[in-house]
């Protein structure tokens, strides 16, 4: 009897000693939240951008007659001007390579031209005369090839680029006589040619970069004889510009569209 007692006490005891352990507060702490890991920068997906920048070279004018002995006549303007506009593209970087393929192509305005002018001196008049070429805008289609960089400044892309170019141009030429006898011609033609040249951009965030760019721009060598009409057609005339141009830009990456999800946060178990 004293037996059963002594058990039934202790059972008890120990009972009560339970309960009153699971109401006090957890030493264990509230659960832990590990972040995600911080994703990997990547320059794939497609991009809009703005540039601006300043170039110019050479307006090489070409000017062969055939008649009698024959002759031919070159001269040389040297151009200048800015330009300004807009850029999209699209980037891919290769799983597990720092390799970049993309393509881009812009759209600039440009007051680049060159222009020349004199004036001759008789005993009773003066005549003068302003000539030259302007390119009115600019655009490229371009392939780049870039090799992605990792430094403790930032993500850099050297890269270089090539392609299609297409420029709209406007030769003028206007002057007269001091006695008021004046005269204004002008001609507009759009291009084909090609450009080639290299770049660095550098990642300041994960969608925004900064680039610095050079293009040199040859939009070929195009015989003119249709639009000067008021010349003799047996002359041959024709017009070779060419351009260097230095673009500073900035670009907003929508990211990458086919990568997976992050993971989710991991939560501490105990």
């Amino acid at each position: 009897m004293i037996r059963t007692l002594l058990l039934s006490s202790a059972i008890c005891v120990v009972a009560a000693g339970a309960a009153f352990a699971a109401d006090l507060p957890s030493t264990k702490g509230e659960p832990v939240y590990a972040p995600p890991p911080a994703p990997i920068f990547s320059w794939t997906g497609f991009y809009i951008g703005v540039n601006g920048g300043y170039g110019g070279n050479n307006v090489n004018y070409n000017e062969y007659d055939p008649y009698g002995e024959g002759y031919s006549y070159h001269e040389k303007l040297t151009s200048s001007g800015f330009v300004a506009g807009g850029t999209v593209g699209f980037n891919y970087q290769f799983p597990t390579s720092n390799f970049v393929l993309g393509f881009e192509g812009d759209f600039d305005w440009s007051d680049i031209k060159g222009e020349d002018s004199y004036t001759d001196n008789y005993a009773d008049y003066s005549y003068g005369e302003t000539y030259g070429s302007k390119l009115n805008w600019l655009a490229t289609a371009r392939a780049r090839i870039g090799y992605a960089v990792s430094t403790p400044f930032g993500n850099l892309l050297p890269y270089v680029t090539g392609g299609a170019a297409f420029g709209n141009v406007k030769d003028y030429d206007y002057g007269g006589y001091s006695y008021g006898d004046d005269y204004s011609d002008s001609w507009t033609h759009t291009w084909t040619g090609w450009t080639a040249g290299a770049g660095l951009e550098y990642a300041i965030t994960q969608n925004l970069s900064f680039k610095a760019e050079y293009l040199y721009v040859d939009l070929g060598n195009h015989g003119v004889n249709d639009e000067y009409t008021d010349l003799d057609p047996g002359i041959q005339y024709s017009e070779h510009f060419t351009a260097n141009i230095v673009r500073l830009g900035l670009n907003w990456r929508f990211g990458d569209w086919f990568a997976p999800p992050p993971p989710p946060p991991v939560v501490a178990k105990y």
